[in-house]
């Protein structure tokens, strides 16, 4: 088994129970919306490089907001895709959190020299947004992730659940769960 480093460590938990996890966080800190979970719109997604995606909407009232957080979400994919870390700090907040099994970053400079690291490692990321859910500042996004590792050329794929919450548009908290032996759904 390809030793990942301590920045992609495995999450024991079954994929589908952290998903289902998030989704009921989500709904439960949002006790302040009208909107339930059984009324979520779902909106298809336009990005024609995202062809498995579903993006649902907890508040479908304020779309402007929501396509703007979906268009960072798609930043974030394409930035990491393209090995790209001052795309990746440009959407974080000066003292954003940034969190992965297994470690902690603070603030932008720490988020970069994260990012710096993982490019130096592995290379031909690809990520492919499977959902997106939206409840005013709040949402979660879940990806698939496959990259090759540079020096043992080593393919690896992971599904990944991420919370996160912003602040003035920029990324605050950015938390992941990622699984790295996903079951294909």
């Amino acid at each position: 088994m390809q030793k990942l480093p301590k920045f992609r460590l495995s999450f024991r938990w079954s994929f589908g129970v952290i998903v289902a996890l998030i989704i009921l966080a989500i709904y439960i800190l949002d006790g302040s919306s009208s909107t339930s979970m059984s009324t979520a719109t779902p909106v298809a997604p336009t990005t024609a490089n995202l062809p498995e995606s579903s993006i649902t909407v907890m508040s479908p009232d304020s779309e402007l907001v929501d396509q703007e957080i979906k268009h960072l979400v798609e930043r974030q994919a394409n930035a990491w895709e393209t090995a790209d870390s001052d795309k990746i700090v440009a959407d974080f907040a000066d003292d954003s959190l940034f969190i992965v099994p297994g470690s902690t970053f603070r603030g932008k400079p720490e988020i970069k020299k994260a990012a710096a690291d993982y490019f130096a490692e592995f290379t031909e990321t690809q990520v492919t947004l499977k959902r997106l859910i939206i409840s005013g500042n709040e949402g979660a996004v879940e990806w698939n992730w496959q990259d090759k590792n540079r020096k043992t050329g080593e393919k690896s794929q992971a599904e990944d659940a991420i919370v996160f919450e912003l602040e003035d548009g920029k990324i605050k908290y950015w938390r992941e769960y990622i699984d790295t032996q996903p079951q294909g759904n």
